[in-house]
């Protein structure tokens, strides 16, 4: 599963909000391959979608929003959109433009204000166009046209229609519906790795047979049960561990190519720097065919990571969230993508003038 077109309204903090993941120009000798459809090489994506931004730039909100569309197409969810939705008083909607199995997808979807009943509530149109050989997704999306449904469908049944696809969101851990996989048991041997490089003082990660989905973390003086991603015992592991935990089930996910679509957000908060680095190189020379990874971060060191220039996505709230593409703004190799970021070419620096009064204030009371 592909994502390649996502405008939302209404929903969370997104008004009028707008992003796209496909790129025109063909990268030589990329460091990301198969950016594009196998055997069709025009139709190209963004397989890797690094996320930067100041704080309530909207970077988590969007992999929110984006689970809760998938629930709702792939699990006919709509508990969590409704929730979702900024000013009840307003409608809110959502479009998404995907690719799943050779043919381009789109999903048109009102949910309208003050109706109770949900057939009422949610109107959606669901459109398809077959991807021809020598198609682009710019040349596509003319041909997105014929209906998935007829008229007198309910969505109900137009969501039956639609493939089914999977996907692995690493979201917080009070958001629900962040997997629907094929299977998302962990890998002992990378859950070992991962746990290891991050904690020295961790001797060994076993599986535990009689409990599904379950591992012993063994220290020196103590041991750590974990099952299904989470600690069950009294946890003397580190934040940057309990992240591992997390991490690892991901990277093992993408090896195996549990889903098409991955978002990991901001689990590294906690990790140095260089082995953040090391990871999502790790998770993206894992990415199969086909495949995509979304990962936000405020390491600028991931900027002189050897990655296009089109891989990185930047939002901004001004006063609404928008995204900036920094291949708009760098034509040609005389600039850095770090130094454009340091100097606030994107004009998404945080703002710091509240901190200026702060500063104000406490040099008034000394």
């Amino acid at each position: 599963m592909i994502v390649m077109n996502l405008e939302l309204n209404n929903l969370y903090a997104f008004k009028d909000f707008k992003i796209n993941f496909s790129y025109p120009k063909k990268i030589v000798n990329s460091s990301i391959e198969g950016e594009y459809l196998p055997s069709k090489p025009n139709f190209r994506y963004k397989k890797v979608n690094i996320l930067m931004g100041g704080n309530a730039s909207g970077k988590t909100s969007l992999g929110r929003a984006m689970v809760d569309i998938f629930n709702f197409l792939v699990r006919e969810k709509t508990d969590r959109l409704e929730e979702a939705i900024c000013n009840k008083n307003d409608n809110a909607s959502f479009s998404i433009d995907f690719v799943e199995e050779g043919t381009l997808y789109r999903a048109e979807c009102m949910i309208r204000a003050g109706e109770k009943e949900t057939t009422k509530k949610f109107e959606l149109e669901v459109y398809e166009a077959s991807i021809a050989k020598k198609d682009s997704y710019e040349s596509c999306v003319k041909k997105l046209n014929k209906k998935i449904a007829d008229e007198e469908s309910t969505f109900f049944e137009k969501l039956e229609a639609l493939p089914k696809f999977g996907w692995h969101f690493a979201l917080t851990d009070d958001f629900p519906g962040g997997f629907f996989v094929k299977d998302k048991h962990s890998d002992p041997e990378i859950l070992r790795i991962v746990l290891q490089a991050l904690d020295t003082d961790i001797l060994s990660v076993e599986e535990i047979e009689e409990v599904e989905n379950s591992f012993v973390i063994r220290k020196e003086n103590h041991s750590v049960i974990i099952q299904d991603g989470k600690t069950i015992t009294d946890s003397k592991l580190s934040s940057g561990t309990r992240s591992g935990i997390t991490i690892a089930r991901m990277i093992g996910s993408i090896r195996q190519s549990f889903a098409g679509c991955y978002y990991c957000d901001e689990k590294f908060s906690f990790i140095h720097s260089e082995l953040e680095k090391a990871i999502l190189s790790i998770m993206i020379s894992s990415l199969k065919n086909e495949n995509q990874l979304f990962f936000t971060t405020h390491n600028m060191e991931i900027l002189n990571m050897d990655l296009p220039v089109h891989s990185f996505t930047f939002l901004k709230k001004n006063p609404v969230i928008e995204a900036v593409y920094p291949e708009d703004y760098i034509k040609k190799n005389d600039l850095s993508l770090y130094n454009a970021v340091k100097n606030d070419v994107f004009n998404c620096t945080p703002n710091l003038e509240k901190l200026f009064e702060l500063e104000d204030i406490l040099y008034e009371e000394d």
